[in-house]
């Protein structure tokens, strides 16, 4: 339970991982590992280690004299793998994969392992995935090869359900606050792996039966699978009143509903299928713009993160919709091969890969779901409608939704420490916010921490002139609210120029100078780019993508046919028009 809960904490240092996970879990990780390579690893056995980490588990399987191979989805845990199976000398008995889970069957013929293992990957996995791996796995297992999974459960006796609940919530919670994510203890998984065709050959429970060391095995003879497509949701059969509050005063984390398949309308086999990602807000306001129209829409595990930063950060990306394609099971729903994906995914999608492991054609549609009716009905005005928005309304919701909380702690801590200035203190808050947020476009200056020392400033000095003027007091005699005015000041520019104008975050500038890695899903000095774009003109086969995903209106048409970059002042780095040349006429330096 521990190592799972604090997992998310430590993948963002790989190179801690391990560590971490053993002390975290007083051990039990280690035991486990040690545990499996003891008893289920044999001399020249074929293994796959699914989510395999930093690759001490298949290291320790070679060196047992199995031949191993590790898949993983983090190129960070890969890349900790590597250099460990370089520095043992495992070159020869080790293969790493990065690759979602639902990706196996693609990469690995049927029948090719004795034995799979899993730990700690299948509470990561939605239903409708898990039971996909499994079917999977038990494809690329041989004749009675092994399955062992370690995964955490729900407890099945009810005290310890009191306990676990106890002393998981609050874990639970941390995790959500540092990491932006959340975690999920499984119910019935022995259930689900007897119903994929496995016959459960042993069962290990241990932290408060919490966690569990499942192993099961692939009949000898096994029969025809039966092909069940899994359900679908309406619109609102995930509606909920309290996500729907979080949207707007909790955008500081993920709000994610269930992946999957929505049905809009009565869709037939004909019908457009569109892709989003699982945040509460985007899927609300893509149901409701699709009102009317007959559509099959996908919603892709990204995390519960809003598609512009999901995509830029790493959470939505090929893997996710190929998982959400192959789970949903729409290619046996729907006639044609196409999937309409929003045109802020455009950064963390290869087109071409998809189109190999689904064959599926991508194609960007609008970058607002209020477009998409127009584009349904005349899909080239995805030209005229690409363009990220900033309008008042739009600044004014980041105003609420990026800092309600911080306006709450900062009231919560007023009460107790001096109550009489949790009004004067409120008033300023919210109303230097609606200042900065309402009128950036209007402050001079293009930096947002500029134009937040421009208002701290003429606060200051008003301050100064009241106490002077109006008080009769000295001119510093209120410095104590001069520093919280500033220090309110500092916070609510902190990235405001990324929040509501769509340019490079001065947040990751900071962190990426003072060697910060990321914080939680919010900010990732590993994405910022300082790289202006670039084209090759001699490449450039003007086939318009770039045009087509560009945010901020960078390129233009010329002479009537040729894409040429005309605003590159304009240009933030996002990098989707690289990842969407085919032609590599494009580049970021």
């Amino acid at each position: 339970m521990f190592s799972y809960i604090f997992m998310k904490l430590l993948e963002n240092r790989p190179e801690r991982y391990d560590k971490g996970i053993d002390i975290l879990s007083w051990g039990h990780a280690k035991k486990i590992r040690r545990m499996i390579v003891q008893i289920c690893i044999k001399p020249r056995m074929e293994i796959l280690d699914i989510g395999c980490g930093t690759g001490s588990l298949i290291i320790d399987a070679a060196n047992a004299g199995a031949i191993a191979t590790g898949l993983d989805i983090s190129t960070g845990m890969l890349g900790v793998a590597q250099k460990r199976i370089t520095n043992s000398g495992m070159q020869d008995r080790v293969i790493l994969y990065n690759a979602g889970v639902t990706e196996i069957d693609s990469l690995f013929k049927e029948n090719s392992f004795d034995l799979i293992i899993s730990t700690l990957v299948f509470s990561e996995l939605y239903a409708e995935e898990r039971a996909l791996a499994l079917n999977q796995i038990k494809k690329i297992l041989k004749p009675n090869g092994i399955l062992v999974i370690a995964v955490e459960v729900q407890p099945e006796k009810l005290l310890k359900k009191i306990i676990h609940f106890l002393v998981r919530s609050p874990l639970a919670i941390l995790t959500y606050i540092f990491a932006q994510t959340g975690t999920k203890a499984i119910t019935g998984i022995s259930e689900e792996i007897s119903a994929s065709g496995f016959n459960i050959t042993g069962e290990d429970r241990s932290f408060l039966d919490s966690f569990t060391v499942l192993s099961a095995q692939k009949p000898a003879v096994d029969g025809p699978d039966e092909i069940v497509l899994p359900g679908t949701r309406k619109p609102k059969d995930d509606f909920s009143l309290i996500k729907s509050v979080w949207d707007y005063i909790g955008r500081w984390f993920p709000n994610p509903v269930e992946p999957g398949l929505r049905t809009i309308g009565e869709p037939d086999r004909n019908s457009p299928v569109m892709l989003t990602s699982n945040f509460h807000l985007t899927v609300r306001r893509v149901e409701r713009s699709l009102k009317g129209e007959n559509v099959f829409l996908l919603v892709a595990p990204a995390n519960g993160i809003n598609v512009w930063c999901a995509s830029c950060g790493g959470e939505l990306n090929t893997h996710s919709v190929i998982t959400v394609i192959k789970t949903s099971r729409i290619n046996e729903r729907v006639d044609h091969r196409r999937i309409i994906l929003p045109q802020f995914s455009a950064p963390g999608i290869d087109r071409s890969f998809l189109k190999k492991e689904t064959g599926r054609t991508a194609l960007f549609g609008p970058a607002y779901s209020k477009y998409i009716p127009l584009f349904l009905e005349k899909q080239n005005t995805v030209y005229e409608h690409n363009k990220a928005e900033f309008p008042l309304l739009f600044r004014l919701e980041m105003l609420l939704s990026m800092n309600f909380i911080v306006w709450f702690v900062m009231g919560i801590i007023t009460l107790f420490i001096k109550p009489n200035m949790l009004f004067p203190l409120s008033a300023f808050f919210w109303t230097t916010g609606f200042m900065l947020y309402a009128g950036f476009p209007l402050i001079p200056g293009k930096s947002g921490w500029l134009k937040a020392a421009i208002l701290s400033v003429i606060e200051v000095v008003a301050i100064a002139v009241f106490s002077v003027f109006i008080l009769h007091m000295p001119l510093f005699s209120h410095w104590e609210m001069m520093i919280i005015v500033s220090a309110l000041n500092i916070w609510l520019g902190f990235d405001v120029r990324g929040i509501v104008a769509g340019d490079p975050s001065e947040a990751e500038w900071l962190m990426n100078k003072l060697g910060m890695a990321s914080f939680g899903h919010l900010f990732s000095s590993g994405v910022f780019s300082l790289g202006r774009i670039h084209q090759d003109i001699t490449k450039c086969n003007n086939c318009r993508i770039c045009f087509m995903v560009c945010p901020k209106g960078v390129f233009g048409i010329v002479d009537k046919r040729k894409v040429r970059i005309q605003k590159q002042r304009d240009c933030f780095a996002c990098n989707a028009c690289v990842s969407q040349c085919t032609e590599g006429a494009l580049s970021l330096t």
